[in-house]
C-alpha cells in the first residue's frame, strides 16, 4: 500500500471513529415518568428544536410510582446521562458537594403542599398541632420541605403527632382517615384523591418560609466546563420546547397521550394529562415570569432554610453551582467597557497635556501690557417693584399644576422591625429568645411607621406575657397575593396583594372558646390583636390568628401593598417570584 493510500485509509478510519462518537445521542434523564410534567423536553424533541441545535438527543424517563426510584445525580455522575432534571434535592446534593450545575427553573414553584380533607381545617403549619399528620421518609423531598416550615414557623416537627406512611400511600390514608393531613406534590396527589372520591384542601408551605424553586434542568460542572457551547445549546432548546407547550398546551398533552405510555396507576391518562397542564401553567407562572428565570439569592435562601431544617450540615454559595446563561455576553461587554475606559482615560491625558502646554505659553505684548476695559453699556431705568413678581406668577399659571399634598411615604415593616430589635429583646422574659425572619425583598406597604411600631410592640407585650422563661418569639414578613382560587383556602383572607407581619410565641396557645372570641374588645385574652383588627380594617387590611394549645399563638398582621410607581404585571410577578 502506497504511503498516500494508507494515508487517505487513516483518515477515512478517523472520520468514521468521529461520526461514530458523535452519533452517541446527548441522553436526558427525567426524575419521573414520562407524563405532562416533562412534555417541554418531549415538544424540545419532537417539534425539531434539538435538532435545530445540532444535538442528537435521547430522553429517558424516570420510575414511576411504587417502583424502585432512578437518582438522576447518579447516572450523570456515572456517565449514563449528560443532562437530567431534579426539584430541591438539588440544591441539598450542591451543599453535600456532589459537582452539578443548575441551569433552570421551569418552574417557579415546586408544588409541595400540605393537603387535608376538605370537611376539616388544618390550612397553617400551626393548626398541625391538633392533626395526625403523615410521616414520609427523612430522606423523602416533601418531608424536607414541610420541615423547613414548620422550623421557619418556630414548630417542631418531632413534637407533632405523625403517622409513618409511603408516599405511594398519601391518597388511601387521608380516605381512610389514617391521618388527617399530609405534605404532597401537587403533580399527582389531588388527582389520585379525586379518584378515591376525596375532596382535599391545601396551603402552601412556601407561604411560611422562602419559596422553593420546582422541577430543573441540571447537568455537571465539568460538561458546563468543558462543552460550554453543547450545555448553552441545550438549555436553550428546552426552554424552547417549554415555550411552545405552554403556547400549545392541549395540542402536547394530546400527543403525549397518544404517543407514550400511560404512567403507571393512572387510568384516565387523557385526563390526567389535561389536569397537570393546569398545574404547569399554575407553577411556571409564565408568561409574567421568563421560562429559566434563577436567582442566586433566592437559592442562597434555600440552602439555608435547608441548614435550619437540618437536612443539610452546611451551605455553598450558589453562585458555584447556579449557571449563568449571560456569563459569556457579560465577560465580552466587561472587555469593551475596559477597553472603553482605557480610551476615555487616554483622551483625558491628552486633552489635559494640552490645556498645560497652552497654560505655561507666553501671553501676547498687548496682554501683558493691560487694556483700558470697555465701559458697559448703561442700561435704562426699571421700576424695581412689582412686576417681576408679576413674571414670576404668571410663570407659575402656565406652568403645569402639580398637586401639593404629599403622598403617605410607603412602610418598610423590615426597617421598622430592625430599628425595633433591641426594644423588643429587652421586653421579653428571663431567657426569652427572639428571632427575626425577615423576607430580604419585601413590599413596601401602607401604614404610617408610628402607626405600625405601635401595633407591632403591642402585640410583642401581648406575646411575652404569655411566654415562659426560655420562650421562643419569631417575627416573621413575607409577600403574599390571594386571587380567587388561593382566598378560599385561607379563612378572612381578601383578594389583592399583601405585605404579611406575623408575631408568633411558643407560648400556651389559646383554647378554641378563646380563639373564637379574639377579635372582641370585651372578651379577647388578646386585646392588641383586637386592636390590630381595627387598625388593619382602617387600611384596607385584615388580621389573622392561629394558636394550638400547647404549641402558641401568631398573630398575623396583612398590610396592603403599595406598587413601586411604574412597576409592571410582569415586575410584580417577577418579584413575587424572588
Amino acid at each position: 500500500m502506497s504511503r498516500r493510500t494508507a494515508f487517505a485509509v487513516a483518515l477515512a478510519a478517523a472520520s468514521f471513529a468521529n461520526t461514530a462518537v458523535n452519533a452517541d445521542p446527548l441522553v436526558l434523564r427525567l426524575h419521573g415518568p414520562a407524563q405532562f410534567e416533562f412534555a417541554g423536553y418531549y415538544a424540545a424533541l419532537w417539534q425539531g428544536f434539538y435538532t435545530e441545535a445540532g444535538l442528537d438527543v435521547e430522553i429517558r424517563p424516570g420510575a414511576g410510582r411504587g417502583q424502585a426510584p432512578i437518582d438522576p445525580v447518579r447516572e450523570l455522575t456515572e456517565g449514563r446521562a449528560q443532562f437530567g432534571t431534579g426539584g430541591t434535592e438539588l440544591a441539598v446534593r450542591a451543599a453535600q458537594g456532589l459537582p452539578v450545575v443548575l441551569l433552570a427553573p421551569i418552574f417557579q414553584q415546586s408544588g409541595a403542599a400540605v393537603y387535608y380533607r376538605a370537611d376539616t381545617d388544618f390550612s397553617s403549619p400551626a393548626a398541625l398541632g391538633k392533626a395526625k399528620l403523615a410521616r414520609l421518609p427523612p430522606s423523602n423531598i416533601l418531608e424536607i420541605e414541610l420541615a423547613t416550615a414548620l422550623r421557619a414557623e418556630g414548630i417542631d416537627p418531632a413534637k407533632l403527632k405523625t403517622v409513618a406512611i409511603e408516599p405511594i400511600n398519601i391518597a388511601a390514608a387521608l380516605a381512610d382517615k389514617t391521618v388527617d393531613a399530609a405534605i404532597g406534590s401537587a403533580w399527582e396527589l389531588p388527582w389520585l384523591a379525586r379518584a378515591k372520591g376525596v375532596a382535599l384542601k391545601s396551603f402552601d408551605p412556601g407561604d411560611y418560609r422562602v419559596e422553593f424553586y420546582g422541577d430543573t434542568l441540571f447537568a455537571l460542572k465539568r460538561l458546563a466546563r468543558t462543552e460550554p457551547d453543547t450545555v448553552r445549546r441545550f438549555r436553550a432548546a428546552s426552554l424552547k420546547g417549554w415555550d411552545y407547550v405552554l403556547q400549545h398546551p392541549h395540542e402536547m398533552a394530546g400527543q403525549l397521550t397518544a404517543t407514550l405510555p400511560a404512567p403507571p396507576g393512572i387510568a384516565d391518562a387523557p385526563g390526567f394529562a389535561a389536569y397537570q397542564l393546569e398545574v404547569a401553567r399554575r407553577l411556571a407562572r409564565y408568561p409574567e415570569v421568563p421560562l429559566g428565570h434563577s436567582n442566586p439569592d433566592r437559592w442562597n435562601r434555600i440552602e439555608a432554610s435547608l441548614l435550619g431544617a437540618g437536612a443539610v450540615l452546611r451551605t455553598v454559595d450558589a453562585d458555584d453551582f447556579v449557571y449563568d446563561p449571560d456569563a459569556d455576553a457579560r465577560s465580552r461587554a466587561d472587555f469593551r467597557a475596559f477597553a472603553i475606559l482605557g480610551a476615555t482615560l487616554f483622551v483625558g491625558l491628552l486633552i489635559t497635556a494640552l490645556f498645560w502646554l497652552r497654560w505655561r505659553r507666553p501671553a501676547p505684548a498687548s496682554a501683558r501690557r493691560g487694556a483700558r476695559p470697555t465701559a458697559a453699556p448703561v442700561q435704562p431705568a426699571t421700576r424695581p417693584a412689582a412686576r417681576p413678581s408679576v413674571q414670576t406668577t404668571e410663570a407659575l399659571v402656565d406652568a403645569p399644576v402639580v398637586a401639593t399634598r404629599p403622598e403617605p411615604a410607603p412602610a418598610d415593616l423590615n426597617g421598622v422591625l430592625n430599628r425595633l430589635e433591641r426594644t423588643i429583646r429587652r421586653r421579653l422574659p428571663r431567657g426569652g429568645t427572639l428571632r427575626l425572619s425577615l423576607l430580604p425583598e419585601l413590599w413596601r406597604c401602607s401604614g404610617d411607621e408610628q402607626t405600625v411600631q405601635k401595633l407591632l410592640l403591642d402585640l410583642v407585650a401581648g406575646a411575652a406575657s404569655e411566654l415562659k422563661t426560655g420562650g421562643q418569639l419569631i417575627i416573621g414578613t413575607r409577600n403574599y397575593a390571594f386571587d380567587e382560587a388561593s382566598v378560599l383556602a385561607t379563612p378572612g383572607a381578601e383578594i389583592g396583594e399583601f405585605v404579611r407581619v406575623t408575631v408568633r410565641d411558643s407560648g400556651p396557645g389559646l383554647s378554641d372558646e378563646a380563639l373564637d372570641r379574639v377579635f372582641d374588645p370585651a372578651l379577647t385574652t388578646r386585646p392588641s390583636a383586637a386592636a390590630a383588627a381595627v387598625a388593619l380594617r382602617r387600611l384596607g387590611g385584615f388580621v389573622r390568628v392561629e394558636s394550638a394549645e400547647g404549641v402558641g399563638t401568631a398573630v398575623h398582621l396583612y398590610f396592603p401593598r403599595i406598587a413601586a410607581a411604574g412597576a409592571t404585571a410582569t415586575d410584580k410577578a417577577a418579584a413575587a417570584a424572588e
